[in-house]
C-alpha cells in the first residue's frame, strides 16, 4: 500500500479538499506522500477516491487511496499515480510552505501618532528593523485595530491626540486581555513631570520625550522591550 505517510514529514495544511464532488473536508497537513484531512465519514482502507484541492496556486485533481482511517477525526489518504507534473508541484508546494513555517515571524507595534510626517518617518524606521507597523492617527483608530487584529507586541502612544487622549487609549489597552501585558512606549511633546507620571500611571512602561526621540532611538527602545 505504498509508504504510511504518517512516518513521513508532514506540514500543516490548512485548506479544503473536495471527496468525490460530493464532501467538502478540512486538510490537516500534507506530506510528499499524502494529505490527512479532518472529516466524520469514513471510506473503507484501501479505497481509491477522487480529491480536488489546490497544490501552491494550482488546483489538482488527484486520486488517492485510503491508507489510514480514525474515527471522529479523519482519514489519511495516500496520493497515487501522480504525474510528474503534479509531483513537481507538489515538491516545490511542500518547499514554500517550510520556508514560511521557519521564517521568523515579525514583531508587531502599534503606532498612534497624529501628525503625518512624524508617523511616517518613524514607520519607515521601524519597518527597516523588520517589523510589522499598524498605523493609527488616534486613539478611536487605534482601538478599532486593536480589536479587529491578531495580538501587537508593541504600542507607541502619542499621549496628546484627540478626539481620544493617550491616557485613555493606554488605559483600555490595559483593559484587553490579548494586550494587557505589551510593552507600551507613551511620547509627547510636552514633557513634564505631570504628564509623564500621568502616562505612567494609566499603564504605559516608558515614557519618551518626543524632542528628543528620533526614528533611531524610537527603534532601539523597542529593540530594548523587545528583547531583540
Amino acid at each position: 500500500m505504498g509508504i504510511d505517510n504518517r512516518q513521513q514529514k508532514r506540514i500543516p495544511y490548512n485548506q479544503q479538499v473536495l471527496i468525490n464532488n460530493s464532501l467538502l473536508v478540512n486538510a490537516v497537513d500534507i506530506s510528499e506522500s499524502g494529505v490527512y484531512v479532518h472529516t466524520g465519514r469514513l471510506w473503507p482502507l484501501g479505497n481509491i477516491l477522487d480529491i480536488s484541492m489546490s497544490i501552491g496556486s494550482h488546483p489538482v485533481n488527484l486520486k488517492v487511496r485510503v491508507q489510514h482511517c480514525q474515527e471522529g477525526i479523519g482519514m489519511g489518504l495516500e496520493f497515487i499515480d501522480l504525474s510528474p507534473e503534479h509531483k513537481a508541484q507538489l515538491k516545490n508546494f511542500l518547499k514554500e510552505l517550510e520556508t514560511k513555517m521557519s521564517a521568523p515571524k515579525k514583531k508587531k507595534i502599534m503606532l498612534v501618532e497624529d501628525n503625518e510626517l512624524a508617523r511616517r518617518m518613524h514607520k519607515s524606521k521601524l519597518v527597516l528593523d523588520g517589523f510589522t507597523v499598524f498605523e493609527a492617527k488616534n486613539g478611536i483608530e487605534a482601538m478599532k485595530i486593536l480589536q479587529t487584529e491578531q495580538p501587537m507586541d508593541l504600542a507607541i502612544i502619542d499621549i496628546c491626540v484627540e478626539p481620544m487622549y493617550g491616557f485613555e487609549t493606554i488605559s483600555l489597552i490595559r483593559q484587553m486581555p490579548q494586550h494587557k501585558d505589551i510593552p507600551v512606549i507613551a511620547w509627547a511633546v510636552k514633557s513634564t513631570t505631570y504628564v509623564m507620571e500621568q502616562a505612567l500611571n494609566a499603564g504605559a512602561t516608558i515614557f519618551l520625550p518626543k524632542t528628543t526621540t528620533s526614528p533611531i532611538k524610537m527603534s532601539e527602545n523597542v529593540k530594548k522591550l523587545l528583547g531583540k
